[in-house]
Parts: structure tokens; C-alpha cells; sequence
């Protein structure tokens, strides 16, 4: 099927290529024109967490991009290579002559996901393996959750990856040089940038709006901005009041003065699935809350980030996390800016809440 990413949609395509990893790892190839760390580490942190059994050192892992124009970023070919990847690269003629300009651009954007049944997943498209090309650029991909011939697929990658060569630390070397001498092109500036920041102008709050222009069940993701979490283990995360409507709820005891459970869904990230998460009314500050798996179970550092719940199916939700200064942040809030649905939680609180 057609995927497309943009200033509205961010993440499409790293939502897709989450999705593709869901039902464990045996095997993933990339085949993309440029890369970046940052992009690399999205990838990488999506992987883990679908390997069964943190096995992630077990999965084979080949990477292919290039070295043209010096836009592919040397540290993101040093982190595959630091972990145990089968790294090649084209444009590497070009390095050896001393210049960054290729003959022909190498230009694919081709991911394939091995699994360990035999089956195979894919996504084509448009996208670069840069946080940019995974979160906010206008992108348009086709996603296979599961090929029917997966001989297509290796004809395609033989095809895709038939001029490269295996890059050595020499060659790594050589090129990193080059690339410093080299004046950075706009082109290279737009693909490594970081996303700017959203213009937030005068925001709504979200509680006034709650029980009357805000379904939140319409939405196939919330975020919420985290500061500090609540409860004695720093797992509660307080949600405007309303919210329990995305969760598939209905609640309406808003006068009930005590602590009350709404509902109980299941949050998943890759592999990881964390059933019955408590779901609840708290009426001494009117605030809903989540109780969010702790570090020790799995989950995530949540201070100073922005909490993405996006629905994969009734009762189940995927669960992300990105530090509120990252791209992928700045993304989301842009977003649901630009869609009117970006609001501030409760009447003394600047934090902030968004739908997409």
C-alpha cells in the first residue's frame, strides 16, 4: 500500500518500518542514498526492541549507501560497522580520485525486513535513512508487510546493490578527509539540519474544550509533553482531562473527589507488550493519569520528553518516547499545530498536548 509522510503526517515512514520489525528480526538490509546518525538512531532503537530476547547481535545486518557528494554522514557508517554490520558503499571511484562527484548518482531508498519464519517485509519509496527523511520530509513510500514472492526482492536488491564494494576502514578514512575539505551544499544542509522549532503562538487549553469540541476518539494518536512523572515510582504520566476518550473510554464521574480506574490498555513497543496498563481519575487535582512501564520493565526514560501513543488496534497502543528537544519532537508538535489540534494541558499548566 501507498504511504505518505509530511508536514502533517510526520513519522510515516518510520512507523511504517516500526511496524515491519513488530513480529521480530532475523535479518535487515538498507539500501538508501544517504545517511545521517541521527536517522540511523531511530532505526536502531526500533530494532532492538524487536529482536526477541535482545538478541540483536544475532541479526544479520547489511547497509548499503554512498558516498556522493559527501551528504552520507561517517559516523552513521561507523555505528553499523561498530556493531557488527556488512557495510558497502558506491561512489567509492570517485573518493579514491580525490573528488566527492560521482559518474551516476546512487539513488535507491529500499528496506527489507528478514523474519525469522521465512517471511519477508518491505518498504520502497522515497524515504533516506536521515531523521528528516524517517520524520518530517515529503515522502511517499509502498509498504509490504509481507511480500508474496520473495524472489522479486532478491532480484531487486542484486539489481539495486550490484556496483558497490565493501567499505574498509581505509576507505572510511579517506573519505572523511575529503568530505572536511569539501565546502558542505545546500542540498547536504537541508538533509542534516535539525527541524526547526514550531511556532506555538497563543494555544488553547485543552480542559476547556474537552467535553464539547474534542473527540478524541477521531485520532489515531496523542502526545502528551512530559516534564516530571508522578507517582512513587515516576511511572504516572497526567493526561488532560478527556484522554480517556482516545483509550476507547467513557468516563463521566468528573465531581468523584477520590481515585477511580477508567480503563486498562495495552501498550506495546516493538516486541514488548505491556498488558493492562491502569488507566485513572484522579479528582483531587481533575487530572487523568497513565501509569507508563518503568525502566526495569522495558520502558523508557520519560523527564523532559514528548509521549506518543499512537493505536494499533482496539485497546492497543504503541508507546514512543522523544527527548522534547529532538527533531522527531519538534515534528509531532508542528504537526498537530498546522492541524489547529495542539493545545495546553489544564488551566495553571504550559505543558503541552497534541492529536494527529
Amino acid at each position: 500500500m501507498f504511504i505518505v509522510q509530511n508536514l502533517t503526517s510526520p513519522a510515516t515512514m518510520q512507523n511504517a518500518l516500526m511496524d515491519l520489525m513488530r513480529n521480530d528480526v532475523d535479518g535487515i538490509r538498507v539500501c538508501c542514498a544517504y545517511m545521517t546518525l541521527s536517522g540511523v538512531e531511530l532505526l536502531w532503537d526500533g530494532l532492538v526492541r524487536s529482536v526477541s530476547e535482545g538478541r540483536v547481535d544475532d541479526v544479520d545486518k547489511t547497509i548499503v549507501a554512498s558516498l556522493d557528494f559527501g551528504f552520507t554522514d561517517p559516523q552513521a557508517f561507523a555505528f553499523w560497522l561498530e556493531r557488527g554490520s556488512r557495510v558497502l558503499v558506491a561512489g567509492n571511484e570517485p573518493v579514491a580520485a580525490g573528488r566527492l562527484i560521482p559518474q551516476a548518482a546512487f539513488h535507491p531508498k529500499f528496506y527489507l525486513i528478514d523474519r525469522p519464519d521465512g517471511s519477508v517485509g518491505s518498504l520502497v519509496g522515497s524515504a533516506n535513512l536521515t531523521n528528516r527523511g524517517l520524520t518530517t520530509n515529503t515522502e511517499v513510500g509502498w509498504l509490504e508487510m509481507e511480500l508474496e514472492d520473495r524472489q522479486d526482492a532478491e532480484t531487486a536488491w542484486a539489481g539495486a546493490t550490484e556496483n558497490t564494494t565493501v567499505l574498509t576502514d581505509g576507505l572510511l578514512a579517506e573519505y572523511r578527509e575529503l568530505r572536511d575539505r569539501e565546502t558542505p551544499g545546500t542540498e547536504r544542509r537541508v538533509e542534516v539540519e535539525p527541524v526547526p522549532a514550531p511556532g506555538l503562538g497563543r494555544l488553547r487549553q485543552y480542559r476547556a474544550f474537552a467535553d464539547t469540541e474534542i473527540d478524541a476518539s477521531a485520532y489515531s494518536q496523542m502526545w502528551i509533553q512530559s516534564r516530571g512523572m508522578q507517582g512513587g515510582a515516576g511511572t504516572q504520566l497526567e493526561l488532560p482531562r478527556g484522554a480517556h476518550r482516545f483509550f476507547g473510554e467513557n468516563f463521566a464521574q468528573y465531581r468523584y473527589r477520590g481515585v477511580t480506574r477508567m480503563g486498562e490498555p495495552v501498550l506495546v513497543a516493538g516486541r514488548q507488550i505491556w498488558p493492562d496498563r491502569p488507566l485513572t481519575w484522579h479528582g483531587g487535582n481533575a487530572m487523568e493519569r497513565i501509569n507508563l512501564p518503568s525502566r526495569a520493565k522495558g520502558g523508557f526514560r520519560y523527564t523532559n520528553s514528548l509521549i506518543l501513543f499512537r493505536q494499533l488496534e482496539p485497546n492497543m497502543f504503541e508507546l514512543r518516547v522523544y527527548p522534547w528537544a529532538s527533531d522527531s519532537a519538534k515534528a509531532y508538535v508542528e504537526a498537530s499545530r498546522r492541524r489547529e489540534l495542539l493545545y495546553r494541558i489544564g488551566r495553571n499548566s504550559d505543558r503541552l498536548a497534541g492529536f494527529l
